[in-house]
């Protein structure tokens, strides 16, 4: 059940229940708590923990997929816009451009597993918090983001499931599928591989 004065916010065709800071969406009967929608933009409060993140590559061109639905929509969007960027990005950045094996082999194994990517602008910083991925703009704004493939994060929420795509172990927060790797401090963590498309 909602609580009494909810606000609906509709976002890409979906309806959104918010009140006092926290996101509900209507599915199979029941109005279930949920992350903030894609495109989201808000004020941080003075005490967000939200942490920068890593990542393990970045893209260097726009891929291209033949399903089509909302969620590939939105993100060949943002992918069109940024693959722009990081191309030029790519040729002044070596580091960059020496990761360009591992976002192949990412985009190949995401592919062989019926994901799609997003993809990170090299140019901008990410923050995370609670998978969900933000990037913060000059107004001191922050906006919502499909969460980006070769992101790198320490936890993944409480309500991650583990699932198995290929005879493999992967993990699941809402349509994004992450995989264990170690990060370049020889750490584990878990890796934005793709999203789920529904």
């Amino acid at each position: 059940m909602l609580p009494p004065h909810y606000v609906v916010r509709r976002y890409r065709g979906i309806d959104y229940y918010f009140w006092d800071d926290i996101w509900y969406r209507y599915y199979a009967g029941r109005y279930w708590v949920c992350r903030p929608p894609f495109g989201y933009v808000f004020s941080p409060l003075a005490d967000a923990a939200l942490a920068a993140c890593t990542f393990a590559y970045y893209f260097d061109r726009n891929y291209y997929y033949d399903t089509v639905n909302e969620n590939a929509r939105i993100i060949a969007e943002q992918n069109s816009t940024i693959a722009a960027n990081n191309a030029l990005i790519a040729e002044q950045n070596a580091a960059i451009a020496e990761n360009a094996s591992l976002a192949e082999a990412s985009g190949n194994l995401a592919r062989s597993l019926g994901l799609v990517q997003s993809f990170a602008d090299a140019g901008a910083e990410y923050f995370y918090n609670d998978g969900v991925f933000y990037v913060k703009g000059a107004d001191g704004q922050y906006t919502v983001v499909v969460p980006p493939a070769g992101a790198q994060v320490e936890a993944l929420p409480e309500d991650y499931e583990v699932i198995e795509l290929d005879g493999n172990t992967y993990y699941k927060v809402d349509d994004t599928v992450y995989r264990v790797t170690v990060n370049a401090d020889g750490n584990a963590c878990f890796e934005v591989l793709g999203q789920l498309i529904s």
